[in-house]
């Protein structure tokens, strides 16, 4: 064996440093709403964004419309936090999962806030199959984001409405099975 290679066998190897990555975004955000298991504290999840927003009535409705079976959440608070635009900033909540602006404001001593990890709004996977969120713009034009449970994508479109409500609502059906029966208890 050369002298060279017998240096390069007897050498350390050298200790690696980094930082963590997740390998595939969309594995990771079907893990962590999966690991959401109770569909209550999904409802609470929901209300807590709520009081974080400043609402001063929460209203929970379960029912039956045009054949399928819905939770809504709807508040009179700030509403979604808007773009440069004045409109619901729909595309920052769907893509900054983990990221929470909410952790940020306690950092900065913002006191009475609720969440803090970024991951509630995934938790309607245990309640239904689609969530819509409606909230308004400074333009007082209604504006809604959908996601479906299982699916990576989401849509904002403006919303047609006679009135624009202040605050938000959030609506999730269809409910899954269990769900259904899920009463005020």
């Amino acid at each position: 064996m050369s002298d060279r290679k017998r240096d390069n066998a007897m050498e350390k190897p050298r200790p690696a440093r980094g930082k963590l990555k997740i390998g595939d975004d969309w594995n990771a955000i079907t893990i962590i709403a999966l690991s959401q298991s109770s569909p209550l504290k999904a409802i609470a999840e929901l209300v807590e964004n709520s009081i974080d927003a400043k609402a001063r009535t929460v209203t929970i409705t379960s029912g039956r419309e045009h054949g399928r079976h819905f939770l809504a959440i709807r508040d009179d608070g700030d509403g979604v936090p808007r773009d440069a635009e004045g409109r619901p900033d729909f595309r920052y909540v769907a893509t900054h999962i983990c990221d929470s602006v909410k952790r940020r404001l306690k950092a900065d001593g913002r006191a009475g806030l609720q969440g803090e990890f970024g991951i509630g709004l995934l938790s309607f996977w245990t309640i239904g199959d689609e969530l819509t969120m409606t909230s308004i713009g400074t333009d007082q034009h209604a504006y809604q984001m959908v996601m479906r449970r299982g699916d990576p994508s989401y849509a904002v479109a403006p919303k047609r409405a006679l009135f624009a409500d202040r605050g938000t609502e959030v609506r999730i059906a269809p409910l899954l099975e269990g769900i259904r029966a899920l009463s005020g208890e």
